[in-house]
């Protein structure tokens, strides 16, 4: 398909942008864990799965024992899970790592996938790079990638994308990323690249009083404060605004008022 796009001059090799999304997976975030955490998980499962077991093989003894259903069911489901995670494990001996060395979560179902915090919670998923260029929007590269790390995903697109380039290509991408170690390879590599500086406020000089100008409480989602309301028959209470004298006055009122309901409903 690229080459067509080429033959047609649909490549224009000025600007490729370089940008991606967080997409979940066909995984659930409850099968992800450090190895320790999940033989810790299958533990648990083999012993709660053991302990109704043996509830059931004491209830055997009495004169009509019976197994519900439901519960036959949720100790082969915990039998099956435990086993399901020790088989990973042995399959898998050692734990994840990310691009720093640091350990990164497993799952059971997809370990190419990973989990990663988007502006709608926690999914686990990929991060989807692609590689566009400007001239009719055509998509040079597109790679998916079981990290939340941007800045470890320049890289890899650039060298995807790095055979379509012309010496005159530049490419951009936004301050996620951008990295000192990112920057040093693509001049290793002789790329012209234009990225976002996530630390440009905190260098510049001329943003030195940034902090004053910054945007006070979103007056929508603010509460205000309570308004304490007079109180002349006494101290207020640490708990509440309300007037400590008056409270055991106010109940009082209150019965009253249910005793009076209740009379008039029983001579009705």
């Amino acid at each position: 398909m690229l080459l067509v796009c080429d033959a047609q001059w649909l490549i224009g090799r000025q600007m490729f942008a370089i940008d991606g999304v967080k997409l979940p997976g066909n995984a659930s975030k409850r099968h992800s864990g450090t190895r320790s955490e999940l033989a810790q998980r299958a533990a648990k499962m083999q012993d709660a799965a053991q302990a109704m077991l043996r509830r059931h093989q004491a209830a055997d003894d009495a004169p009509e024992p019976t197994l519900p259903v439901r519960e036959q069911r949720h100790i082969q489901k915990l039998a099956h899970e435990a086993q399901r995670i020790t088989r990973f494990l042995a399959e898998h001996r050692h734990d994840k790592t990310g691009a720093r060395g640091a350990v990164r979560k497993s799952n059971v179902t997809d370990n190419d996938s990973a989990k990663m915090a988007t502006d709608k919670g926690v999914i686990q998923g990929y991060c989807g790079v692609a590689t566009v260029d400007a001239e009719h929007q055509v998509i040079v590269d597109a790679q998916a990638h079981g990290t939340g790390s941007e800045q470890a995903l320049l890289l890899p697109a650039v060298r995807a994308a790095q055979a379509h380039m012309s010496a005159d290509t530049v490419v951009t991408a936004d301050a996620g990323y951008h990295s000192e170690s990112n920057l040093k390879a693509l001049a290793e590599m002789g790329v012209d690249a234009v990225i976002a500086d996530n630390q440009r406020r905190q260098r510049d000089p001329r943003l030195a009083d940034q902090g004053k100008h910054r945007t006070g409480v979103d007056p929508l989602h603010a509460r205000p404060a309570s308004r304490a309301r007079p109180c002349s028959s006494g101290p207020r209470t640490s708990a509440t605004t309300r007037c400590a004298a008056a409270a055991p006055a106010r109940r009082g009122t209150r019965r009253k008022a249910a005793t009076r309901r209740s009379s008039g409903a029983m001579s009705r």
